[in-house]
């Protein structure tokens, strides 16, 4: 394997880009070489011009209809946005969309109305957290982590309620029954 070396000033911006106690250098800069791939080739979809980060079809980049994904098992959130909030997973996503609702909305309660997330007000109990909620301090409230299909469903269907874009790039990782292994994808909407 071959070893890099890097100037200490950037090895400090590796490591605000960095999720603590998961990341390696390695991992971030993997990240960071697909994000930049998954743009340049969107970038040069649009222009009509070839690729020069895709190496092959099987790491090729796609956008897919919000409404009509393939299946999400097997994914990982490469980097999303709602409304102007960055998430870096799809529970994340999913939280940062309920506190945007919750900014526009004025309170929990009239989020609960309109999301299909299963949420609470304040923090949870134990036998809640046994069922996989998590506390958001921002919102004062608890909502259920779900799968990644649940999780684009969810945010997906809070976007169309509030009128705010949201935007996914994520990656399949190399398994046989994942939809599309090693591919990268996004998930756009936006309102009319």
């Amino acid at each position: 394997m071959p070893a890099i070396q890097i100037p200490e000033v950037l090895f400090e911006r590796l490591q605000k880009l960095a999720v603590p106690l998961v990341d390696t250098p390695a991992t971030v800069l993997e990240r960071l070489i697909t994000v930049y791939e998954v743009h340049m080739g969107a970038a040069n979809q649009s222009s009509g011009k070839p690729d020069p980060a895709e190496k092959s079809s099987a790491k090729s980049q796609s956008e897919l209809e919000p409404g009509s994904a393939p299946s999400l098992r097997h994914t990982r959130v490469i980097a999303a946005e709602f409304a102007g909030r960055k998430a870096d997973a799809w529970n994340n996503l999913v939280q940062v969309a309920h506190i945007e609702a919750v900014h526009r909305l004025g309170s929990v309660e009239a989020v609960r109305r309109v999301t299909t997330s299963k949420m609470i007000a304040g923090r949870a109990n134990r036998e809640h957290e046994k069922k996989g909620y998590r506390y958001v301090a921002e919102i004062n409230a608890c909502i259920q982590n779900v799968d990644a299909e649940h999780a684009w469903s969810n945010t997906y269907h809070l976007a169309k309620a509030l009128k705010a874009p949201v935007e996914v790039y994520f990656q399949w990782s190399q398994k046989r029954d994942a939809a599309r292994p090693g591919q990268t994808a996004r998930l756009l909407w936006k309102p009319q």
